[in-house]
């Protein structure tokens, strides 16, 4: 089926308005969200996630013998000033 010019004209113009709008919808999205997490209440969001996470516990677990290797070469460099 062959369509007409108008009628292509017509679905790009839709389209490319539509995109636009979604593109919009994000940005705002977006900034709401970067708002929220530089308040008191995001911050607070984002440290209740880490410990609810357990991410920082674990890594220390697994490479406990590398930090403290780290910390004794740290400690034996700048340790003395």
């Amino acid at each position: 089926m062959k369509r007409s010019r108008e009628s292509l004209y017509q679905m790009r113009y839709y389209r490319k308005k539509t995109m636009d709008s979604l593109r919009s919808v994000v940005k705002k999205l977006k900034e709401e969200k970067k708002l929220f997490m530089d308040s008191p209440e995001g911050i607070a969001y984002k440290k209740r996630k880490l410990k609810e996470s357990g991410y920082q516990q674990a890594y220390r677990e697994k490479n406990r013998e590398k930090n403290r290797k780290y910390q004794k070469e740290y400690y034996k460099l700048y340790g003395q000033i």
